[in-house]
Protein backbone atom coordinates (compact mmCIF):
# COMPACT_ATOMS: atom_id res chain seq x y z
CA UNK A 1 0.00 0.00 0.00
CA UNK A 2 1.50 3.33 -1.00
CA UNK A 3 1.89 6.18 1.43
CA UNK A 4 -0.45 9.14 1.09
CA UNK A 5 1.18 12.32 -0.09
CA UNK A 6 0.14 15.68 1.32
CA UNK A 7 -1.18 17.86 -1.49
CA UNK A 8 1.02 20.68 -2.67
CA UNK A 9 -0.15 24.33 -2.77
CA UNK A 10 -0.77 23.89 -6.50
CA UNK A 11 -3.08 20.92 -5.81
CA UNK A 12 -5.00 22.97 -3.28
CA UNK A 13 -5.76 25.92 -5.50
CA UNK A 14 -9.28 26.47 -4.20
CA UNK A 15 -11.65 28.27 -6.59
CA UNK A 16 -12.81 30.42 -3.68
CA UNK A 17 -9.25 31.44 -2.85
CA UNK A 18 -8.62 32.26 -6.51
CA UNK A 19 -11.85 34.27 -6.65
CA UNK A 20 -10.87 36.26 -3.58
CA UNK A 21 -7.36 36.95 -4.89
CA UNK A 22 -8.78 38.18 -8.19
CA UNK A 23 -11.02 40.51 -6.20
CA UNK A 24 -7.99 41.84 -4.30
CA UNK A 25 -6.00 42.33 -7.50
CA UNK A 26 -8.68 43.84 -9.72
CA UNK A 27 -11.03 45.67 -7.36
CA UNK A 28 -8.79 46.61 -4.45
CA UNK A 29 -5.61 46.84 -6.55
CA UNK A 30 -3.30 45.10 -4.11
CA UNK A 31 0.29 44.50 -5.18
CA UNK A 32 1.50 41.23 -6.65
CA UNK A 33 3.61 40.59 -3.53
CA UNK A 34 0.54 40.95 -1.30
CA UNK A 35 -1.48 38.61 -3.52
CA UNK A 36 1.28 35.99 -3.38
CA UNK A 37 1.59 36.27 0.41
CA UNK A 38 -2.18 36.04 0.95
CA UNK A 39 -2.39 32.99 -1.30
CA UNK A 40 0.33 31.30 0.75
CA UNK A 41 -1.51 32.09 3.99
CA UNK A 42 -4.91 30.90 2.77
CA UNK A 43 -3.62 27.68 1.24
CA UNK A 44 -1.80 27.06 4.52
CA UNK A 45 -5.14 27.33 6.30
CA UNK A 46 -6.72 24.96 3.78
CA UNK A 47 -4.02 22.34 4.38
CA UNK A 48 -4.51 22.71 8.13
CA UNK A 49 -8.27 22.26 7.87
CA UNK A 50 -7.97 19.21 5.62
CA UNK A 51 -5.99 17.43 8.31
CA UNK A 52 -9.13 17.59 10.47
CA UNK A 53 -11.45 16.69 7.58
CA UNK A 54 -12.79 20.22 7.26
CA UNK A 55 -13.07 22.48 4.24
CA UNK A 56 -12.46 26.20 3.83
CA UNK A 57 -16.21 26.77 3.90
CA UNK A 58 -16.81 24.77 7.08
CA UNK A 59 -14.38 25.94 9.80
CA UNK A 60 -15.45 27.12 13.19
CA UNK A 61 -13.86 29.81 15.28
CA UNK A 62 -11.71 27.39 17.27
CA UNK A 63 -10.25 25.91 14.07
CA UNK A 64 -9.04 29.30 12.89
CA UNK A 65 -7.78 30.34 16.32
CA UNK A 66 -5.77 27.09 16.56
CA UNK A 67 -4.29 27.64 13.09
CA UNK A 68 -3.29 31.22 13.85
CA UNK A 69 -1.77 30.14 17.16
CA UNK A 70 0.37 27.52 15.41
CA UNK A 71 1.29 30.10 12.77
CA UNK A 72 2.45 32.58 15.41
CA UNK A 73 4.69 29.94 16.95
CA UNK A 74 6.31 29.10 13.62
CA UNK A 75 6.87 32.51 12.07
CA UNK A 76 7.45 36.20 12.77
CA UNK A 77 4.81 38.42 14.43
CA UNK A 78 4.52 40.43 11.21
CA UNK A 79 3.86 37.33 9.08
CA UNK A 80 1.35 36.03 11.62
CA UNK A 81 -0.47 39.37 11.63
CA UNK A 82 -0.56 39.29 7.83
CA UNK A 83 -2.01 35.77 7.87
CA UNK A 84 -4.71 36.92 10.27
CA UNK A 85 -5.60 39.81 7.98
CA UNK A 86 -5.66 37.50 4.94
CA UNK A 87 -8.00 35.03 6.65
CA UNK A 88 -10.32 37.68 8.07
CA UNK A 89 -10.51 39.42 4.70
CA UNK A 90 -11.16 36.12 2.94
CA UNK A 91 -14.10 35.14 5.12
CA UNK A 92 -15.47 38.67 5.07
CA UNK A 93 -15.45 38.42 1.28
CA UNK A 94 -17.14 34.99 1.30
CA UNK A 95 -19.98 36.38 3.42
CA UNK A 96 -20.38 39.49 1.25
CA UNK A 97 -20.37 37.32 -1.89
CA UNK A 98 -22.98 35.03 -0.28
CA UNK A 99 -20.74 31.96 -0.29
CA UNK A 100 -21.15 31.76 3.50
CA UNK A 101 -23.93 32.81 5.85
CA UNK A 102 -21.69 33.56 8.84
CA UNK A 103 -18.12 34.80 9.25
CA UNK A 104 -16.14 32.28 11.37
CA UNK A 105 -13.50 34.92 12.17
CA UNK A 106 -16.02 37.17 13.90
CA UNK A 107 -14.85 37.84 17.45
CA UNK A 108 -11.30 36.58 16.87
CA UNK A 109 -8.78 39.06 18.20
CA UNK A 110 -5.89 39.47 15.83
CA UNK A 111 -2.46 40.39 17.14
CA UNK A 112 -1.56 43.75 15.70
CA UNK A 113 2.04 44.51 14.84
CA UNK A 114 3.29 47.91 15.89
CA UNK A 115 4.55 49.45 12.64
CA UNK A 116 8.25 50.14 12.56
CA UNK A 117 9.26 53.66 11.70
CA UNK A 118 10.79 54.01 8.24
CA UNK A 119 14.57 54.37 8.29
CA UNK A 120 15.43 57.74 6.84
CA UNK A 121 18.78 59.41 6.35
CA UNK A 122 19.37 62.84 7.79
CA UNK A 123 19.48 65.76 5.39
CA UNK A 124 23.26 65.95 5.81
CA UNK A 125 23.67 62.22 5.09
CA UNK A 126 21.45 62.49 2.03
CA UNK A 127 23.45 65.41 0.66
CA UNK A 128 26.67 63.49 1.32
CA UNK A 129 25.37 60.52 -0.67
CA UNK A 130 24.21 62.69 -3.56
CA UNK A 131 27.30 64.88 -3.77
CA UNK A 132 29.70 61.95 -3.47
CA UNK A 133 28.27 60.35 -6.61
CA UNK A 134 30.14 62.29 -9.24
CA UNK A 135 29.13 62.03 -12.93
CA UNK A 136 32.69 61.42 -14.10
CA UNK A 137 31.57 58.68 -16.51
CA UNK A 138 28.31 57.36 -18.00
CA UNK A 139 27.50 55.07 -15.06
CA UNK A 140 28.31 57.83 -12.57
CA UNK A 141 26.00 60.24 -14.40
CA UNK A 142 23.24 57.62 -14.41
CA UNK A 143 23.61 56.84 -10.70
CA UNK A 144 23.66 60.51 -9.75
CA UNK A 145 20.47 61.10 -11.75
CA UNK A 146 18.80 58.09 -10.10
CA UNK A 147 19.75 59.20 -6.59
CA UNK A 148 18.62 62.77 -7.23
CA UNK A 149 15.32 61.60 -8.68
CA UNK A 150 14.56 59.07 -5.94
CA UNK A 151 15.15 61.66 -3.24
CA UNK A 152 13.33 64.49 -5.02
CA UNK A 153 10.26 62.46 -5.96
CA UNK A 154 9.97 59.78 -3.30
CA UNK A 155 9.24 57.23 -6.02
CA UNK A 156 9.87 53.53 -5.59
CA UNK A 157 12.84 51.90 -7.33
CA UNK A 158 10.39 49.77 -9.32
CA UNK A 159 8.76 52.99 -10.55
CA UNK A 160 12.15 54.49 -11.35
CA UNK A 161 13.28 51.65 -13.62
CA UNK A 162 9.86 51.62 -15.32
CA UNK A 163 10.26 55.20 -16.55
CA UNK A 164 10.22 55.62 -20.33
CA UNK A 165 11.50 58.57 -22.34
CA UNK A 166 7.99 59.90 -22.92
CA UNK A 167 7.44 60.12 -19.14
CA UNK A 168 10.05 62.88 -18.81
CA UNK A 169 9.03 66.53 -18.96
CA UNK A 170 12.19 68.14 -17.66
CA UNK A 171 11.48 71.39 -19.50
CA UNK A 172 8.30 71.87 -17.45
CA UNK A 173 9.85 70.15 -14.39
CA UNK A 174 7.30 67.31 -14.20
CA UNK A 175 7.35 63.61 -14.93
CA UNK A 176 4.73 60.87 -15.16
CA UNK A 177 5.11 57.98 -12.72
CA UNK A 178 3.19 54.72 -13.04
CA UNK A 179 2.64 53.25 -9.59
CA UNK A 180 0.76 50.32 -8.08
CA UNK A 181 -2.35 49.26 -9.91
CA UNK A 182 -1.04 50.99 -13.06
CA UNK A 183 -2.13 54.33 -11.57
CA UNK A 184 -0.36 57.32 -13.05
CA UNK A 185 0.59 60.43 -11.10
CA UNK A 186 2.45 63.63 -11.95
CA UNK A 187 5.54 64.29 -9.87
CA UNK A 188 7.39 67.62 -9.75
CA UNK A 189 11.12 67.74 -10.47
CA UNK A 190 13.17 70.49 -8.81
CA UNK A 191 15.66 72.30 -11.07
CA UNK A 192 18.74 70.64 -9.54
CA UNK A 193 17.22 67.20 -10.22
CA UNK A 194 16.21 68.18 -13.74
CA UNK A 195 19.79 69.29 -14.34
CA UNK A 196 21.14 65.89 -13.27
CA UNK A 197 18.65 64.08 -15.49
CA UNK A 198 19.41 66.25 -18.51
CA UNK A 199 23.14 65.76 -17.94
CA UNK A 200 22.67 61.98 -17.93
CA UNK A 201 20.28 62.03 -20.91
CA UNK A 202 22.93 63.62 -23.09
CA UNK A 203 26.24 61.94 -23.95
CA UNK A 204 26.26 59.44 -21.04
CA UNK A 205 22.98 57.72 -21.99
CA UNK A 206 23.83 57.91 -25.68
CA UNK A 207 27.09 56.12 -24.93
CA UNK A 208 25.34 53.40 -22.92
CA UNK A 209 22.67 52.81 -25.60
CA UNK A 210 25.02 52.95 -28.59
CA UNK A 211 24.17 49.31 -29.42
CA UNK A 212 20.46 49.77 -28.60
CA UNK A 213 19.57 53.21 -29.97
CA UNK A 214 15.83 52.48 -29.90
CA UNK A 215 15.74 51.64 -26.18
CA UNK A 216 12.88 53.61 -24.56
CA UNK A 217 13.87 53.10 -20.90
CA UNK A 218 15.23 56.20 -19.20
CA UNK A 219 17.68 54.29 -17.02
CA UNK A 220 19.74 51.60 -18.72
CA UNK A 221 22.49 49.20 -17.74
CA UNK A 222 26.01 48.97 -19.12
CA UNK A 223 24.70 46.94 -22.07
CA UNK A 224 22.25 49.67 -23.01
CA UNK A 225 19.01 47.89 -22.08
CA UNK A 226 16.49 48.66 -19.34
CA UNK A 227 17.97 48.57 -15.86
CA UNK A 228 16.26 46.05 -13.61
CA UNK A 229 15.11 46.78 -10.08
CA UNK A 230 17.84 44.51 -8.74
CA UNK A 231 20.45 46.20 -10.92
CA UNK A 232 19.44 49.67 -9.76
CA UNK A 233 19.43 48.56 -6.12
CA UNK A 234 22.90 47.01 -6.43
CA UNK A 235 24.35 50.13 -8.09
CA UNK A 236 22.90 52.51 -5.48
CA UNK A 237 23.86 50.23 -2.60
CA UNK A 238 27.46 50.46 -3.76
CA UNK A 239 27.23 54.26 -3.77
CA UNK A 240 25.91 54.20 -0.22
CA UNK A 241 28.65 51.80 0.93
CA UNK A 242 31.29 54.13 -0.49
CA UNK A 243 30.28 56.83 2.00
CA UNK A 244 29.68 54.53 4.97
CA UNK A 245 25.88 54.36 4.65
CA UNK A 246 25.60 50.85 3.23
CA UNK A 247 24.30 49.34 6.46
CA UNK A 248 21.42 51.81 6.56
CA UNK A 249 20.55 51.84 2.89
CA UNK A 250 17.56 49.91 1.57
CA UNK A 251 15.53 50.13 -1.66
CA UNK A 252 13.15 52.55 0.09
CA UNK A 253 15.70 54.66 2.00
CA UNK A 254 15.49 57.71 -0.25
CA UNK A 255 11.70 57.38 -0.52
CA UNK A 256 11.44 57.45 3.28
CA UNK A 257 13.98 60.26 3.49
CA UNK A 258 12.03 62.37 1.01
CA UNK A 259 8.76 61.94 2.91
CA UNK A 260 10.33 62.42 6.33
CA UNK A 261 12.15 65.61 5.37
CA UNK A 262 9.00 67.02 3.77
CA UNK A 263 6.89 66.35 6.89
CA UNK A 264 9.59 67.75 9.17
CA UNK A 265 9.56 70.91 7.08
CA UNK A 266 5.80 71.25 7.50
CA UNK A 267 4.49 69.80 4.22
CA UNK A 268 0.79 68.94 4.14
CA UNK A 269 0.19 65.19 4.51
CA UNK A 270 -2.16 65.14 1.54
CA UNK A 271 0.60 66.56 -0.64
CA UNK A 272 3.03 63.90 0.58
CA UNK A 273 0.38 61.23 0.00
CA UNK A 274 -0.09 62.36 -3.60
CA UNK A 275 3.65 62.59 -4.19
CA UNK A 276 4.35 59.07 -2.93
CA UNK A 277 1.26 57.54 -4.53
CA UNK A 278 -0.21 56.15 -1.31
CA UNK A 279 -3.75 54.85 -1.74
CA UNK A 280 -4.59 55.68 1.88
CA UNK A 281 -3.63 58.67 4.03
CA UNK A 282 -3.12 56.20 6.88
CA UNK A 283 0.03 54.94 5.13
CA UNK A 284 1.38 58.48 4.89
CA UNK A 285 0.62 59.21 8.55
CA UNK A 286 3.50 56.97 9.63
CA UNK A 287 5.76 59.87 8.70
CA UNK A 288 4.12 62.06 11.33
CA UNK A 289 5.48 59.60 13.89
CA UNK A 290 8.92 59.92 12.34
CA UNK A 291 8.57 63.70 12.54
CA UNK A 292 7.47 63.43 16.17
CA UNK A 293 10.57 61.39 16.92
CA UNK A 294 12.66 64.10 15.28
CA UNK A 295 10.87 66.75 17.34
CA UNK A 296 11.58 64.84 20.55
CA UNK A 297 15.24 64.49 19.64
CA UNK A 298 15.60 68.22 18.96
CA UNK A 299 13.67 69.08 22.13
CA UNK A 300 15.78 66.81 24.32
CA UNK A 301 18.95 68.31 22.89
CA UNK A 302 17.84 71.91 23.28
CA UNK A 303 15.51 72.36 26.25
CA UNK A 304 17.10 73.02 29.67
CA UNK A 305 14.59 70.72 31.41
CA UNK A 306 14.78 67.91 28.86
CA UNK A 307 16.25 64.52 29.74
CA UNK A 308 19.91 64.23 28.92
CA UNK A 309 20.63 67.96 28.82
CA UNK A 310 23.55 68.95 31.01
CA UNK A 311 24.93 72.23 32.13
CA UNK A 312 23.40 75.27 33.72
CA UNK A 313 19.85 76.28 33.00
CA UNK A 314 19.61 78.86 30.27
CA UNK A 315 18.58 82.43 30.97
CA UNK A 316 17.32 85.10 28.65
Amino acid sequence: MSESVEPTPEDLSSPLVDEYLVFLAVVQEHSELTITAYRHDLLGLERYLRRTDRELTSPNRSDIEAYLQSYRQATSPRSAARAGSAIRGFYGYLVSAEHLDQDPTEGIRLHAVVPTLPKALSVAETVLLLESTQPTNAIGARDRAMLELLYASGMRISELVSLDLEDLRTVSFWLTVTGKGAKERLVPIPPVTAESIESYMGEPRQHLTRHHPLERAVFVNAKGTRLTRQGAWFALKQRAQAVGLGGRFSPHTLRHSCATHLVEAGADLRVVQELLGHASIATTEIYTKVSTAHLAKVYNAAHPRAIGVTGDARTD
